[in-house]
Order: structure tokens, then C-alpha cells, then sequence
């Protein structure tokens, strides 16, 4: 910069070191400042680590619509690339958001009713706020404060800025409904003895205990506030864990040295809701390749025009400095993610889980000891009230894998295992014959729990004709619409696919995993077609995603090696076109699902207490009349029901697997609301009668079902457990699979910032 008569006055100059062997590039930044009272340069040097990097713009990119259900914040931008060619009645709207604070208390329900009511007409950027000194937004407010929703013939003012930021949203009018000390002028809501133990609130009157999980969601989020990227871990029982804690001081444990306490400070698990927590529902825009026009002219299923898109987007939308909600997006703002993506990666990652039967043989050693003793009969979904199909599951408990493959046709089901390094799923991927989802299909007696087929294949008798070799007998075919050739498939491991086929579980994977540890990653074969139902893996309970054991990290048996740490810490799962269930409805308060880094699926149910710390990544795109929404050349289905969902959603929210909450009665007098009753199976699947002793914990699978008969069968009453909660986080530290079409960012490494200055005599401007 130079002076009015033409002398430089100051410049800068920027130097840059060499990567190091962690690949940072140190950048050194030394600015000049001419001291016209000394007549000399006065100099500052400042310096700090970047990475260079591929990076996610997004905490999902999803090519099928996304769900945000109630008790779910996402923490970053949402990339929705579902776009249909018309959005009509058998789409869908490509974004659902729910508000988590309706349904908790009817009259809090009728005052968020009536805000979204004046969102519709006044909200002018889309974030579902209504700014107190805009023109257009506030000019509802004096009306509806106005509004008495208690009957006391006064005004409640219902709609306050608590949260201090100059809008009012659904979390302002929550701590206002709850909130009994407005007069203090704190405008903070207490919760419950079990959230305020061991914080400053402990002393306090709990105002708010209608549901833990919802307080704990918004109090212990944003781990680090204050951005020093020192993240802290949870607060149990007035203690903290510090198990859950980041390695903050980089001193290779974790301990009470790396605790944050200014996040603290900053409202993190403080016991009490307030403007600190900083709560939206996403913090960060959503962009949709979509058009504004082309959503709203949609129609719902009964031909009603929606609109206003705001009408199926609740909660508030922070934005991340530009518009809240981005119609129209680009390519460049929301990456193509697809299966092939991942081709050359997935081949990486799965050389460590061994080729086509490298390592089936000791998958088979190590199951060995279990090998035909328990089993258990599921459903598909696990959980789900309308199961989609059944299986006939071997279960294996208390067994640890090491890069390990689990064969096609395995299907079982894992209690407390640990699997060190890749885990490799196996599947037949040349999965396009038309009749696949059908062969092997069952259905279930009600009473004894024998499997049967659904479509025998000949001499039986069958519904349907799955292929030519169906027709004859009494299942007529018709010449002029013959169905297809017989399925042929290598199911001898002679390497030809020359064996006739009628049971596509023998070639397919449908696993569950619970209370299981994985250290590095889940690898799956990628089918030809995304078939959910013979393709899919559910993590439920305690399941934990980690680059190091939680409570063993110094036992060499579960450590990783250099190679291997690099590999999994790109992603912790890679299965496009599978289906992935994390959790279930009405899960237990004891589920404590954590996962880290780049979770790739083809679609993605995320349900019950989880947390995502990376990033969601879906692979598949669902069009109406292209299979799985085709049966024999005929479209058949709805895109809507292939999507990404998070949280809980109720039938009258289009989930017909959700809880429906008008139904919850206090069936066992206990006190609790219940779902359902569950009924007593023995090990073959039976139905215990009444009488038989001891009533065993095996008998029950936590599953409400009507097959039991009162006095007849053994059954007992399952409790609601509330929806859970559910944080999604995006890490922008991730470091990505090989193949992502994503943009190259340099990102700052903020602990490593030093300056300092250096007074340079006896210089002269020029």
C-alpha cells in the first residue's frame, strides 16, 4: 500500500514451508508497517499448518428424498439431489423436517401451529424464523402474541426473542412455554435431576422433564463451542466420561486434561436449555437441485396442491451465510454421488477384507464352535410391524474378526462380536433378474412360527410363476407373456454360474449386528440392483464404529496397523445399493449407537439414540418403472418410499413402519404407555402357553405382535421408549475415499497458529 505521495507504507509477504510427513504445509504470513514516528518498519510474523484435501460440502448428499423426524439436529448443510421429472403424487416432496418441540404438550403444540400458520405468509428467506425487525416478518407477531392459549382472558405473548438473535423460531416459543421464571429475565429452562446432576443448575427447579432425550439432544450439542476443535465428551450421572472425550491435549489418553471447560462455560451440559445451545434444527443450508415452482405445483395423494413448500419443512434453518434454502443447485454445489464412485475404493478396501473365498475359510474356523446351535427367527425390517420378508438366522455371540469376510448366504445375526481392520460382506451382484426379490420369500405361521414359502418352486403349488420352469400343473403360463428363464447362479463355488436357483438368500446377505464393536470399516460386493430386502445390514444396540477399542486400545489384538488405520479411517462403511438400518423403532433408552466418518449406503434409516460424526453419503436413486419399482416390465411403487430417513415418523407422516402414538395405551396397568404386546416364542418360534415355566428372557424379542391370546399364551406388554435422539454431525476433517467427485479445500489447522513480531532499525521506506 503506498501514500499519497506514492511511498509504501506497508506490504505483506507470504511464504510457504514444504508439506511435512503428516502432508501439512506450514504457511508464514509477515506483514511490514512503516512507523513514520520511529522511521522505521515494524514487522509481525504470524504462521500456521493447512491441509490441502478433498472435502464434503454437506452432512448428506442424498439422491432420494431425506427425512428429518422429531428429536433430530444435523449439524451442516443438506444436499438433496432428488429431483423428479414431475414431483407428482407418486414422488413425494424431496425434503420432510419435522419441529421437535410438537407433541410434547397440546397447548405448546396449538402455539406452534398458529406460528407456522403466519411462517406460510410472512417468512421471507425460508428458515422458519420470523425476524423482529423486518418488515414483512414481524408483522404478524403483535397478533399472535395476542393470542390467549390458556383461557385466562390475557394476552400470552407466546412469542418472544428468548434465544437472543433477533427472530423468533419453535426453540423461542419452547423455553417461553416452559420457562416459570420469565420475571428473572434469565430465559433459560431447568431440566430434569438425571440432566442437572453435576452442573450448575443442580440446584435448580427442574422446568422441563417430558422428555430426556429431547433436552439432552440440544444440551449436549455442539461439543465444541467455542471452535478451538477441542470436542468434550458426555456428562453421565453428574460424571464425566471421559472414554467419550477427543484426545484434546494430544497426549495419547483421555483423561480430565482434556476437558474444554470454557464449552462449558458456553452452555454445553450445563443442565438447562438456553440461547447457548444454539439450537436449529439444521445448522447450515439445504440445496436442492430441485425448483421451488416444480415442488409446490405437486400434489399430495389426494390431489390437494401443496403450495408452500414450508408446509412440510419444519424447524429452524440457521443457512450458512447465504440463503437458508438453495432451489435450483448446481452440480458444483451438490456432487453426483453414486455407486460407481466408490468402484475403485471399495476394491481397496475389500483387498483387505480378501478376495472371492480368500477368507470364507476362516470366517468358517472361527464360527466353527457355534455352527448349528442357536438361531432365531426375524423379521425384515427387525422391529418392523409390517415385515417385508422372514429369515431363519444363526446366532453368533462373543467372537472377534480380523479382516475378515462374511460369506453370501450368511445372514445371521451377531451379539457383542468385535471386527478388527475390513470387514468384507459378500453378495451375488449380478442381481437383475426379475423374479429375485421373490425367490425365497416366506411368510410365517402365526401360532408355531414355521417359516414357508411364499412362492414354492415345482413339483409344489405356487401363487405366481417365478420362471418358465413354474409353468405346468396347475400354474398356467401364458405364451404370449411367458415369465423369465430360471435364475442361474454359482452356488457351488465352482466358479460358473450353471446352478439353478429358486432361494436368493443362499446368494445375498441380510445381517444384523448388535452390541457389536467395529474397528475400521464395513465393505460390502455392490449388486447390480439395489434390492432391499436380500441386501441389507441393521446395527442396533450398543453398536460402536471406532478407529480404536474403547475399553482395550493398548491390546495388540485389536489394534490396527498403519496400513489398516489408513484405509478404514476414509470411511467406516461402504455399501452402495445396500440397505442400512441403524437402530429401530422404539429402540431401548440403553442404545447407544456411535459412528464416525464417511457412511456410504444406498438408502439409510437412522432411528433411536445415535450419533454420526462425519458425514452421509446415499448411492441410490430411485425412478418409478426401473427396478426395485418394477414387477416384470410393469412400474410398480413409489420413489418416496426410497429415502434417507432420520428420527421418527408416524404413519400419518407417511412411515408405515412408524409408531402410531394415537394408539399407546398403559396395556400391563404399570404406569407406562405400551406399543404393543410381544409375544412368548420358544426356540423353534412357537407360542408358549401360559403355565410353562421359567418364562425366559429368550422368549422375547421386543417386538409387539398380535399372535398371542390372552390366557391362552404367554405375552407381556411392550413399553414406549420415546423417539430417541439423533445428532448428525459433519466432520470436514474427513478424509474421503479414493473417486469422490467432491471439491479440493484448504482447510486451517487452528491449534498450530503462532505470531509474533520482529522490529527491523535503521530502514527506510521505499
Amino acid at each position: 500500500e503506498k501514500d499519497g505521495a506514492g511511498e509504501c507504507v506497508n506490504a505483506v509477504q507470504i511464504d510457504y514451508a514444504p508439506p511435512d510427513g503428516a502432508g501439512r504445509v506450514r504457511v508464514i504470513v509477515t506483514g511490514y508497517e512503516w512507523d513514520w514516528l520511529r522511521l522505521r518498519w515494524i514487522t509481525r510474523t504470524a504462521q500456521q499448518y493447512f491441509t490441502i484435501a478433498k472435502t464434503l460440502p454437506h452432512a448428506i448428499i442424498s439422491p432420494s428424498r431425506v427425512m428429518l423426524g422429531r428429536n433430530v439436529v444435523v449439524n451442516g448443510p443438506l444436499g438433496v439431489r432428488y429431483d423428479s421429472a414431475a414431483l407428482d403424487t407418486i414422488d413425494g416432496p424431496p425434503v420432510v423436517s419435522l419441529s421437535d418441540f410438537a407433541g410434547i404438550d397440546a397447548s405448546l403444540t396449538a402455539k406452534l401451529n398458529a406460528f407456522y400458520a403466519r411462517v406460510l405468509t410472512d417468512d421471507v428467506d425460508g428458515d422458519n424464523a420470523l425476524r423482529i425487525l423486518h418488515p414483512t416478518e414481524s408483522q404478524s407477531l403483535a397478533a399472535i402474541n395476542a393470542m390467549d392459549f390458556d383461557a385466562d382472558s390475557q394476552a400470552d405473548n407466546a412469542y418472544q426473542d428468548f434465544t437472543r438473535d433477533d427472530a423468533v423460531d419453535d426453540f423461542d416459543i419452547f423455553l417461553k412455554h416452559y420457562d416459570t421464571n420469565v420475571a428473572d429475565g434469565q430465559r433459560k429452562v431447568v431440566l430434569s435431576d438425571a440432566l442437572k446432576e453435576g452442573t450448575a443448575n443442580s440446584g435448580n427447579a427442574t422446568e422441563f422433564g417430558a422428555d430426556d432425550a429431547l433436552a439432552l439432544l440440544i444440551d449436549g450439542g455442539n461439543p465444541d463451542r467455542n471452535g478451538n476443535g477441542k470436542w468434550n465428551g458426555r456428562l453421565t450421572g453428574g460424571e464425566w466420561d471421559y472414554s467419550t472425550f477427543a484426545d484434546n491435549n494430544g497426549d495419547g489418553e483421555r483423561n480430565s486434561l482434556d476437558l474444554d471447560l470454557d464449552d462449558v462455560a458456553l452452555g454445553y451440559r450445563d443442565g438447562a436449555l438456553d440461547y447457548k445451545d444454539g439450537y436449529a434444527k439444521v445448522h447450515g443450508s439445504v440445496y436442492l437441485t430441485t425448483s421451488r415452482s416444480a415442488w409446490e405445483s405437486s400434489s399430495d395423494e389426494f390431489g390437494v396442491v401443496l403450495t408452500d413448500y414450508q408446509k412440510e419443512v419444519k424447524g429452524p434453518i440457521s443457512g450458512d451465510g447465504s440463503s437458508p434454502v438453495k432451489f435450483g443447485a448446481t452440480d458444483a454445489e451438490v456432487p453426483e454421488i453414486t455407486a460407481e464412485s466408490f468402484a475403485a475404493a471399495a476394491e481397496i478396501m475389500g483387498e483387505f477384507g480378501g478376495g472371492p473365498g480368500v477368507d470364507s475359510d476362516e470366517f468358517a474356523t472361527i464360527i466353527a464352535d457355534q455352527v448349528g446351535g442357536e438361531w432365531i427367527t426375524e423379521s425384515t425390517p427387525y422391529g418392523s410391524p409390517t415385515p417385508a420378508d422372514w429369515y431363519r438366522r444363526p446366532v453368533y455371540r462373543d467372537l472377534t474378526f480380523r479382516n475378515t469376510t462374511i460369506p453370501q448366504g450368511t445372514n445371521a445375526l451377531f451379539i457383542n462380536c468385535t471386527f478388527v481392520g475390513v470387514t468384507r460382506v459378500r453378495t451375488w451382484i449380478d442381481n437383475t433378474h426379475p423374479s429375485w426379490v421373490y425367490y425365497g420369500e416366506e411368510q410365517r405361521d402365526p401360532e408355531t412360527g414355521a417359516l414357508s414359502l411364499r412362492y414354492p418352486p415345482p413339483p409344489a403349488e405356487s401363487a405366481q410363476a417365478l420362471d418358465t420352469s413354474y409353468c405346468g400343473g396347475d400354474v398356467v403360463c401364458d405364451p404370449n407373456n411367458m415369465p423369465p428363464d430360471p435364475l442361474m447362479v454359482d452356488l457351488d463355488g465352482g466358479g460358473s454360474a450353471n446352478d439353478a436357483c429358486t432361494n436368493t438368500k443362499l446368494v445375498s446377505n441380510n445381517l444384523r449386528f448388535h452390541d457389536c464393536v467395529f474397528i475400521g470399516s464395513v465393505v460390502a460386493d455392490k449388486p447390480a440392483v439395489f434390492t432391499h430386502i436380500r441386501n441389507k445390514l441393521q446395527f442396533t444396540g450398543a453398536t460402536k464404529f471406532l478407529q480404536e477399542h474403547p475399553t482395550e486400545p493398548e491390546n495388540p489384538a485389536y489394534q490396527l496397523s498403519a496400513d489398516e488405520s489408513a484405509i478404514t479411517a476414509k470411511s467406516s462403511m461402504m455399501a452402495p445399493h445396500y440397505s442400512v438400518d441403524i437402530g429401530t423403532n422404539n429402540s431401548s433408552a440403553a442404545q447407544d449407537i456411535r459412528l464416525h466418518g464417511a457412511i456410504i449406503a444406498g438408502v439409510l434409516d437412522v432411528r433411536g439414540n445415535t450419533e454420526v460424526d462425519g458425514a452421509l453419503l446415499l448411492t441410490y436413486e430411485p425412478v418409478f418403472g426401473e427396478a426395485p419399482m418394477s414387477v416384470y416390465g410393469t412400474a410398480a411403487g413409489n420413489p418416496e418410499n426410497f429415502n434417507a430417513t432420520l428420527g421418527y415418523f408416524g404413519p400419518d407422516d407417511g412411515d408405515q413402519e412408524g409408531i402410531d402414538l394415537s394408539t399407546l395405551t398403559d396395556l400391563d396397568a404399570d404406569g407406562d404407555l405400551d406399543v404393543g404386546w410381544d409375544s412368548a416364542r420358544d426356540s423353534g418360534g412357537a407360542l408358549v402357553v401360559v403355565g410353562t415355566n421359567p418364562e425366559l428372557e429368550t422368549w422375547y424379542d421386543n417386538v409387539p405382535e398380535d399372535d398371542a391370546v390372552a390366557g391362552t399364551h404367554i405375552r407381556r406388554a411392550v413399553t414406549f421408549n420415546g423417539f430417541g435422539r439423533i445428532t448428525l454431525s459433519l466432520d470436514k476433517r474427513l478424509v474421503l475415499p479414493d473417486g469422490l467427485a467432491t471439491p479440493i479445500s484448504i482447510v486451517p489447522i487452528r491449534s498450530t497458529y503462532l505470531e509474533g513480531h520482529v522490529a527491523v532499525a535503521g530502514a527506510e521506506a521505499n
